[in-house]
């Protein structure tokens, strides 16, 4: 399974709130970055790596999950 890793936390404004949403940014293995909203993240189950459709697959595919992980479990 591929994995992105998290590089670090932004805070950036809701265009349609006005208000403050922090976001997490994670290098994915083709070179490219991408951010997630962190409040979605923390929902999930903190026992399990969180994984996610993989946002560079052009058409979006569950056997190609991408796995959530911090930049010290780099081998």
């Amino acid at each position: 399974m591929k994995q992105a890793y998290f590089v670090t936390q932004v805070t950036v404004k809701d265009p349609e709130t006005g208000g403050d949403v922090e976001l997490e940014v994670y290098k994915h293995p083709n070179g490219g970055m991408f951010a997630m909203d962190a409040s979605y993240l923390a929902d999930e189950d903190d026992d399990r790596t969180p994984k996610i459709l993989d946002p560079f697959d052009i058409v979006p595919d569950e056997s190609k999950l991408i796995e959530l992980v911090d930049a010290s479990e780099i081998d």
